[in-house]
């Protein structure tokens, strides 16, 4: 296999693997909602489908929501080497990093 085919596929994976953790988020969105409609549960918020969750604990952090999410999702991280990853990742969606290249601005 070549380098640039072996670059595609890493390329590839890695995007499917994003997708995969977007459906998740949406999909957590979707169960909370539920929930929130029994009486005295918390609302559910807006969820979105182009947010992962990493993103979404960042910002829940930074809206004072809850913070033990990031605190989870970036300890986890730090053990496989990744520092700040909540950080990073919402970064990341608001740089518009996971759009094609002519696509950013």
């Amino acid at each position: 296999m070549t380098d640039s085919r072996k670059a595609e596929l890493a390329h590839n994976t890695k995007q499917l693997l994003i997708a995969l953790d977007q459906a998740a988020n949406a999909a957590m969105g979707f169960v909370a909602a539920l929930v929130a409609l029994w009486p005295r549960c918390r609302q559910a918020g807006l969820w979105w489908a182009d947010e992962t969750i990493s993103a979404h604990c960042w910002r829940w952090h930074i809206n004072g929501v809850r913070s033990w999410p990031r605190r989870l999702v970036d300890g986890v991280a730090l053990i496989l080497g990744d520092e700040n990853h909540c950080l990073e990742s919402y970064k990341s969606e608001v740089e518009g990093r996971q759009l094609p290249p002519e696509m950013r601005e």
